[in-house]
C-alpha cells in the first residue's frame, strides 16, 4: 500500500512486514527509537462498525475519517467503501508526543486515501 517513494514521505526505512489482525490485513513497520506504525485494510468493519468514541471527525482526501489519540499515539481511521476500512496507527518509541503521532498517522492516510475504493 506504501511505495517506496510514499515510505521516504513518512520517514520509513524498510518495506514493513505483511500480518494479519484478526481477519485484517496488515503491514507493520517499526522505526528503532523513533516509533511503530501499522496500516490495517479491514474487508468486513466499516468505518462506522469501529469503535470511535471520543474521535475527532473529518474528512482525509474524499473518504471520511476519524481521529483518535491516546498517550504517545494516535490512529486515523478511514472509510473504505460500504464495508470496509482502513487505519493508520503510529506510537512514538517513548510514548509521549502525541500530537507528533497523530501528524505521521494524518501524513500516511493522506497517502493512502488515494488507493482505496
Amino acid at each position: 500500500m506504501l511505495s517506496p517513494s510514499d515510505r521516504s514521505t513518512a520517514g520509513l526505512t524498510s518495506a514493513g512486514k505483511d500480518k494479519t489482525i484478526g481477519t485484517a490485513r496488515a503491514c507493520d513497520w517499526t522505526e528503532t527509537g523513533a516509533f511503530g506504525l501499522t496500516v490495517t485494510l479491514d474487508d468486513t468493519a466499516a468505518l462506522t462498525d469501529l469503535d470511535t468514541q471520543g474521535g475527532k471527525r473529518g474528512t482525509v482526501g474524499r473518504h471520511e475519517a476519524v481521529t483518535v489519540s491516546s498517550t504517545g499515539g494516535c490512529a486515523v481511521l478511514l472509510a473504505a467503501g460500504e464495508r470496509a476500512s482502513a487505519q493508520v496507527d503510529v506510537t512514538n518509541a517513548t510514548f509521549s508526543d502525541s500530537r507528533a503521532a497523530c501528524r505521521k498517522a494524518t501524513t500516511v492516510a493522506q497517502l493512502i486515501e488515494p488507493k482505496l475504493p
